[in-house]
């Protein structure tokens, strides 16, 4: 069992001290496959958390929130531990125990870019000269993006058996019921319909990396 302790320790130093995303995730991930394997807590192997842990929150300011960047909140908090939210449309945040919370935010933000980066790519190849179409499009292609990545995430945790991993700490619960959030109001999104933009982006979505190195030209 110390073996497994300290092989669990090592996984979580690379994950914090990593500024690689990726090797930081794939570690933490390691981490809670063992913890789940030996039925081990987090306070179990985490020396420091003797002390008991506390819930933090950590917000993204934005200009003006789009209505994809909060779905994909949603989509990283849940498969992170963490709950989202957003202040008043210039702030995206995530609510977790500290560790969880800084990935969470990394994915965010890499995510996003991905999702720029790609939908730019595929509006290139797309001719019309109505602006209002062109965003139509665009936000076909976002949606489909949106969905494969919900369904990579959804695979990845059935295939490495991550669902009893990624409940969210009781003290995250408690948290979010003192915030008392409020369910926030459906959105109006301008969309075609177009099946060729929602197939696209699903595919990106599902083969969706978090991007190491150069992503935007």
């Amino acid at each position: 069992m110390q073996d497994a302790i300290r092989k669990i320790q090592k996984a979580f130093k690379l994950a914090e001290n990593n500024s690689n995303v990726e090797e930081a995730q794939a570690a933490m991930l390691l981490a809670q496959r063992l913890m789940l394997k030996h039925g081990l807590a987090t306070a179990d192997v985490k020396k420091e958390q003797e002390v008991a842990p506390e819930a933090t929150k950590k917000s993204i300011r934005k200009s003006r929130v789009q209505w994809w960047e909060k779905r994909l909140a949603g989509i990283v908090a849940k498969n992170f531990r963490c709950y989202s939210y957003t202040q008043s449309g210039y702030a995206i945040g995530f609510l977790g125990l500290p560790d969880d919370v800084s990935i969470a935010v990394e994915v965010q933000q890499f995510a996003e870019s991905a999702i720029r980066h790609h939908s730019g790519n595929y509006l290139k190849e797309i001719y019309t000269s109505s602006r209002r179409e062109a965003n139509a499009i665009k936000n076909d292609y976002i949606t489909g993006f949106l969905q494969g990545l919900h369904e990579k995430f959804k695979e990845q945790i059935a295939k490495e058996s991550l669902s009893l991993v990624l409940v969210r700490h009781e003290v995250v619960e408690a948290a979010y019921e003192s915030a008392g959030w409020k369910n926030p109001k459906p959105t109006t999104i301008n969309r075609m319909g177009d099946p060729e933009a929602l197939a696209q982006g699903y595919e990106d979505g599902k083969n969706f990396n978090n991007p190491v190195g150069k992503m935007i030209n």
